[in-house]
């Protein structure tokens, strides 16, 4: 079986085809990441519907955060806090520098995120992070919240800079790779970076990748181009993402020293 970590399910058009079709490529597990305030329910709806397949992710996505109000964002953090012990990750959150430009939208997108790390640590729960055009940044917040709870952080999305994976390495943080590596040599270069044991498989559906329809069936189209890439078979692919991710959401099992 094969995880799609990464997903907009609540955006599909029929997410109930959605599933079906993913099951029948062997992607079994579905992680639904919400976004705004409106889609916090959805993505649970989804999860209690489909126990065992979709799996919730509940937060605050930077870019939404940045049309609310102060008193708006603390109702969705409350939204967040109340369902979070029921979901399985954070998710998705991070930082966002092409919305937040001036330092003053920097710090509140940084504070919210720090918030939104209090409740996932308070409920025990990994993180799913959001990082466009702030690797940096997102990795270095990432791998504070590891290094503070024990917790899984997961960087979405983040095969733009071997040198980043690198260092995401060497913090103990997951990686997901997307469709974007599939006949990309540029990003195979930094998936041949991202640890093994490291490693995670996504497809950020709906969102088109090279003009292509996306879905979470499509995760098993981005398992075999990592298994090319990496000179794994296609089981041992599988084995090595889903031991990551089992390993990803199940950390706070393991005493941090």
């Amino acid at each position: 079986m094969l995880t799609d970590t990464h997903c907009h399910l609540d955006q599909v058009e029929d997410p109930e085809a959605a599933i079906a079709q993913a099951c029948a490529a062997g992607v079994g597990r579905i992680v639904a990441v919400s976004e705004g305030p409106e889609t916090i329910d959805r993505v649970m709806a989804l999860a209690r519907s489909h126990p065992g397949v979709v799996l919730a992710g509940i937060g605050l996505h930077p870019v939404p955060l940045a049309s609310l109000s102060d008193e708006e964002a603390d109702r969705a953090l409350a939204a967040v806090e109340r369902l979070l012990p029921e979901a399985d990750v954070l998710g998705e959150v991070g930082l966002d520098h092409k919305v937040a430009v001036t330092p003053e939208e920097k710090a509140r997108q940084r504070t919210f995120l720090d918030r939104l790390f209090a409740l996932a640590a308070a409920a025990r729960k990994p993180a799913n992070l959001h990082s466009r055009r702030a690797e940096r940044a997102a990795l270095e917040a990432a791998t504070l919240f590891h290094r503070q709870t024990g917790l899984g952080a997961q960087m979405h999305w983040f095969t733009h800079s071997a040198k980043l994976v690198r260092i995401a390495n060497e913090a103990g943080n997951y990686v997901s790779v997307g469709p974007s590596a599939i006949g990309s040599a540029e990003v195979a270069r930094v998936v041949l970076a991202i640890a093994p044991e490291l490693l995670l498989l996504e497809t950020d559906t709906p969102v088109p990748i090279g003009r292509v329809p996306n879905s979470p069936a499509r995760a098993a189209e981005v398992a075999r181009e990592v298994a090319r890439i990496k000179g794994w078979s296609l089981d041992e692919l599988e084995r090595r993402t889903e031991e990551n991710f089992a390993r990803f959401l199940f950390a706070k099992n393991v005493a941090w020293e």
